[in-house]
């Protein structure tokens, strides 16, 4: 008689395990369209482009092969991921890396969705499957199923969270580059916590994970790290003064954007830990940095606030894009080593009203102040 009861609770949950086990989905469904981005394929197509053609570029001092971009909405971002966006060309990289913060989910190292596609209203963008197989060797590097059965996250005997199916970052910016890029492969990479067990940052984790990348990664791999700045405002807890708010949330950013452009790893660590900045993605612009040949540096090409485009700074999300260039000038010429108690990029003025937009003239970038690691 058990064992008749145990193969009727074996059949009813079969279903279940077998979904969570091994048939999953294929294709990552868009969750962003009509939300974040136009979900008609023509406007979402337009929207890109004219984007895109409102950014003036700056005349950088060589190709484009990395990039910090935010992954908001096209209302509140569209503008400055495009300033980043705007330096690619059609066939200029077969690979993309996208490091994406996770928003949805708490876990350590890194998750890759187990799929063969990633699906935007413009198409389906293919997974670099064989890339992506020798990520595996890594035991901080995920590969995660997709799972979209309702039932596998109601049942009891599941304790399956939604990550890759809800995380909505890598979707946000993938029209940008099917629009500038063409056809590519993508390496889409959800980064967690990088902590260790007493809440310190784990350096030797970080460089594990940025060791294993670098084996995917050559000179027609473009490396793209999703993050916002400074996220104000008590519905994200975070209210450090009351007044001159955009003029203090301009002066947190440029302190953070400095150490980003700068490659400076412990610097940014350190700047999160004084500040309890809310920036979403510290931990994917860490691997990105260190990913960065040692004679690169970044330099910012757009910048904006939430708050100064609805006119509400008590609730205000910065967006920021970085490129980062290789080949710099020699490093006895490079700017002395900063602090992050020091006043960032000399008195930042509060944004004007449309916003900073860089000037359109060349653009030499320092490489990075720190010593102590060869690549930061």
């Amino acid at each position: 008689m058990k064992r008749w009861y145990f193969s009727i609770a074996l059949l009813a949950v079969l279903p279940i395990l077998l979904g969570a086990a091994g048939l999953n989905d294929r294709v990552r469904r868009p969750i962003a369209a009509g939300k974040y981005y136009p979900a008609n394929p023509a406007q979402l197509s337009a929207a890109v482009t004219q984007y895109i053609s409102g950014v003036e570029p700056l005349k950088l001092p060589g190709p484009v092969i990395g990039c910090v971009v935010p992954h908001a909405s096209y209302r509140a971002g569209g503008a400055v991921m495009a300033s980043a966006f705007k330096y690619l060309t059609p066939g200029q990289y077969e690979r993309v890396i996208v490091l994406s913060p996770a928003l949805q989910a708490e876990f350590r190292g890194c998750s890759v969705p187990s799929a063969q596609y990633y699906r935007t209203p413009l198409g389906d963008v293919e997974l670099d499957g064989k890339a992506i197989r020798r990520l595996t060797v890594n035991k901080l590097i995920d590969i995660r199923a997709l799972v979209y059965r309702k039932e596998v996250y109601d049942s009891p005997y599941t304790a399956r969270q939604e990550l890759h199916e809800k995380e909505p970052a890598v979707e946000v910016i993938l029209p940008f580059l099917q629009v500038q890029l063409g056809k590519f492969k993508l390496v889409p990479i959800v980064v967690g916590d990088l902590k260790k067990v007493t809440g310190e940052f784990d350096e030797p984790a970080l460089d594990s994970i940025v060791n294993t990348l670098r084996a995917i990664i050559d000179e027609k791999t473009l490396v793209i790290a999703c993050s916002d700045f400074t996220r104000y405002g008590a519905i994200h807890n975070y209210t450090p003064f009351n007044s001159d708010i955009m003029q203090n949330i301009a002066q947190l950013d440029m302190a953070a954007i400095r150490l980003v452009e700068e490659r400076r790893v412990r610097g940014l660590q350190a700047y999160m830990k004084e500040t309890k900045n809310t920036i979403t993605g510290p931990e994917a612009m860490c691997i990105l940095m260190r990913l960065m040949p040692p004679t690169s540096g970044g330099v910012m090409v757009g910048y904006d606030t939430t708050g100064r485009i609805t006119g509400n700074m008590r609730a205000s999300v910065s967006c920021a894009s970085i490129v980062f260039i290789d080949g710099m000038r020699e490093r006895a010429a490079r700017q002395a080593p900063i602090t992050i108690t020091d006043k960032p990029r000399a008195e930042v003025a509060a944004p004007p009203a449309g916003g900073i937009n860089p000037p359109s003239e060349s653009v030499e970038v320092a490489p990075p102040n720190d010593a102590v690691h060869p690549t930061e």
